[in-house]
């Protein structure tokens, strides 16, 4: 049969009618050609993507990781700007079919982007925010906007009027869409770059979802009036607002709870069951149908949908790990083509160029400057400010798809379009390389001052830092916690942070618990252990104050949340949990601990030898605790805490000085040695109790170590090192040949070794 195309008015609306010839072709053998349907030529589109995309990605590859700009540049490359200059290429992968195809894909693109991104934001980080992102939001919302309209009337009347073909209207248009942010985008970008969980990152989020609500809400109130001034039937603007509502409340009090019943209907670890994703799905297309019957973006019922998703897995995170290979894999490839096609760079000139970038650069001043006032003024460092300010200036995807709405709505040209992708993608490119630079430069610096337990003020409350990844670890930590209270005087300050692992396209969270678990309510994983410290705490509300946190970050960058507790708390010692069989992220967290922390940090391996004081009188329980000291500063930190644990009523220590065959410090550092010595002084003359033991003993070489540690480890429940010593100490050399994990530095390395075959708990001390 014929292909027939006819073309009529209607409406004002020119419309296209096509014969359907059905999805699949019979094949060149049949006499057919494939790219006439819509399947083959989809799968043609796509496969070219692919390869342009991965092309562009090789290519690329040494100056680092520009998905982004990869994307576009493959999108434009397959538009009319460089092969569609081929009126053959044009005609054949283009014609009018396979743009709508093409255009409803990119759509369903974007509905699940929007979804599976905007599920992962917990909306109660909002509420955890401080003054200082409350203020940048707010001022991200309305210095950008009205900066922008400053600079399109000075552009369009005193700079020689706007771009070629673009009236003042549009122009103004521009700056406003130009104003808008997505905190999805920056999302992604800080994920990357392994920055979700630093300061900057975290404060960059927290104001952009500020600014996102308010845009939310500007945007609803502009379609609300709209519809009352462009509806000359008033009765059914009010019913369309109403429904507005309604598909709001519906998605609130219908539709999350259906997908609370999914979550608590999928056992604890368990992944979302296929059904459920279906069903998940259809809501999916229920409230974005739903948004454009009453006159609202389709995307604005996805993310409505999103952010009334349950945030605990298998939901939230669950849902991208299934969702998100099929979108970025095989829906993105249609997203980029849609844009591509829609970009023609021949349409400019350099004067066209240069004033959009004028107004551009306008717009992203304000926002450095919306960022940096209030920063500056809560006395946020300067180059925190200015790192901030450049994240929030990050584009992406979300922006690129409201140019397009925009270009589908007729608020904006096709020369407009391609200026606004064309900015946003260079622009991007050289903000993200800015960011990674400048955060890698300033991070080196530390400011801060180092806290230690030795020089923390007799009698003043110890605050302790203590982190473990997993509810097994709770216990010892607990025992610690009751061999550092102090048996009278100032109580023990504790704040316990549960470390768990970020999820992929998840958002970072630094939660606070701070209200007690109900006890109607099946508690998580995270309750118990909450539970767990606050029963500790009333059962010693004298001695010990606890406060409970909850981390939730990547593993590389998972000690940035401890250190910046340690340094808000100010606390005198961090103190991480590990178990007997140490994984290579654990040792990286390790090292970046000991590296970055602003305070002591303590590294405490447990081997199941301290009682649990829940269930056993402490008048029956003796521990038996050994510190080895060297000497150095590790050492002499170790000691301080190794006093403050001998107060407590159960424990005997004993201290065992390790000197050479003259009976003097093994040490060549003259200041430090005698650092050494005045702090064994004032112990051994402060110290004279029934329940410590202070021993020199001779070591020769490192023989005589290993066989006083093989001889007297397993007598003790736990033993006390520092980490670093003086570098080719003869009592030390040759241990950390055969080194399993350094960390711990040679001794504490030692006792952990299986050659000593040792079941004693290690605590391992850097000052």
């Amino acid at each position: 049969m014929e292909n027939i195309t006819k073309t009529f008015q209607y409406g004002g609306v020119e419309w296209l009618c096509e014969p359907w010839v059905g999805a699949g072709s019979l094949g060149i053998g049949r006499g057919e050609n494939p790219l006439k349907f819509a399947l083959p030529l989809l799968l043609l589109q796509i496969s070219v993507f692919t390869i342009f995309s991965v092309s562009l990605q090789f290519f690329l590859r040494p100056f680092g990781k520009f998905a982004f700009l990869t994307q576009m540049l493959a999108g434009i490359c397959l538009g009319p700007s460089v092969i569609g200059r081929n009126k053959q290429y044009m005609s054949t992968f283009f014609y009018t079919r396979s743009v709508y195809i093409i255009e409803s894909f990119e759509a369903i693109c974007f509905l699940f982007i929007c979804y599976i991104t905007t599920c992962q934001v917990d909306t109660r980080m909002i509420k955890r925010v401080g003054k200082l992102a409350f203020i940048n939001g707010i001022l991200l919302f309305l210095i950008p906007f009205v900066w922008g309209q400053f600079a399109a009337i000075l552009i369009s009347k005193r700079l020689g009027g706007g771009p070629a073909g673009i009236p003042p209207v549009e122009f103004h248009h521009i700056a406003i869409v130009e104003s808008t942010m997505f905190f999805q985008v920056v999302y992604g970008v800080l994920s990357s770059l392994k920055m979700l969980n630093t300061e900057p990152g975290r404060l960059a989020l927290a104001s952009m979802m500020v600014h996102d609500c308010l845009s939310w809400c500007f945007f609803m109130l502009n379609i609300a009036i709209k519809l009352n001034v462009d509806l000359p039937n008033k009765n059914r603007a009010a019913f369309l607002s109403v429904l507005q509502m309604l598909m709001i409340l519906a998605i609130i009090f219908v539709f999350r709870p259906i997908m609370k019943w999914m979550k608590n209907r999928t056992p604890e670890g368990h992944s979302l069951k296929a059904s459920y994703l279906s069903v998940i799905c259809v809501l999916l297309f229920i409230s974005s149908l739903w948004a454009e019957f009453v006159g609202l973006p389709y995307f604005f019922g996805a993310v409505v949908l999103g952010l009334a998703t349950p945030k605990r897995p298998p939901l939230g995170t669950g849902l991208s790990d299934k969702i998100g290979c099929f979108v970025w894999s095989v829906l993105m490839p249609c997203y980029v083509i849609g844009i591509g096609y829609n970009i023609d760079l021949s349409l400019f000139s350099w004067g066209d160029v240069i004033r959009f970038e004028l107004l551009f650069g306008v717009v992203r001043v304000a926002k450095m400057i919306a960022i940096a006032l209030p920063s500056l003024y809560y006395n946020v460092p300067l180059w925190q400010a200015i790192l901030v300010g450049f994240i929030v200036n990050i584009q992406g995807l979300y922006d690129v798809q409201i140019y397009k709405q925009n270009l589908n709505y007729t608020k904006i040209s096709s020369k407009s379009f391609g200026a606004m992708v064309m900015s946003a993608t260079v622009n991007s490119t050289i903000v993200i390389v800015i960011v990674k630079k400048l955060y890698q430069t300033m991070s080196k610096r530390n400011p801060y001052k180092r806290r230690t337990v030795q020089h923390c003020r007799v009698g003043a409350p110890l605050r302790i830092l203590t982190c473990f990844r997993n509810r097994e670890a709770v216990r010892p930590v607990l025992d610690l916690v009751e061999l550092s209270r102090p048996a009278i005087g100032s109580p023990l300050s504790v704040f316990a942070v549960n470390l768990e692992e970020l999820n992929n396209h998840s958002l970072p969270l630094l939660i606070h618990h701070t209200q007690e678990i109900s006890p109607f309510i099946v508690p998580s994983r995270r309750d118990q252990i909450v539970k767990a410290f606050h029963n500790f705490e009333k059962t010693n509300q004298e001695t010990v104050l606890i406060e409970c946190f909850t981390a939730v970050a990547p593993r590389k960058t998972m000690h940035e949340d401890v250190c910046a507790i340690a340094f808000d708390q100010e606390t005198d010692i961090v103190i991480l949990t590990l178990d007997a069989g140490i994984e290579s992220w654990e040792r990286l967290l390790c090292r970046n601990l000991l590296q970055n922390c602003p305070c002591s940090v303590a590294l405490f391996i447990d081997r199941g030898r301290l009682p649990d004081f829940r269930f056993v009188p402490l008048k029956k329980l003796t521990i038996n605790i050994c510190a080895i000291f060297l000497g150095g500063p590790d050492d002499r930190e170790m000691l301080a805490y190794a006093t403050r644990l001998a107060s407590h009523p159960s424990v005997d220590l004993h201290v065992f000085r390790l000197v050479d065959q003259n009976g003097v410090s093994p040490l060549r550092d003259m200041v430090e040695r005698n650092h050494d010595m005045r702090v064994i002084n004032v112990f051994r003359k402060e110290n004279s109790k029934k329940n410590i033991i202070f021993r020199e003993v001779r070591i020769e070489e490192a023989v005589d170590l290993l066989d006083l540690l093989r001889k007297e480890g397993d007598d003790f429940d736990l033993m006390m090192v520092g980490i670093r010593h003086e570098e080719n100490l003869l009592m030390l050399e040759g241990l950390s040949e055969w080194s399993d994990m350094k960390e711990l530095g040679e001794v504490g390395d030692v006792l952990i070794s299986k050659d000593l075959e040792l079941s004693v708990s290690v605590l391992a001390v850097q000052q």
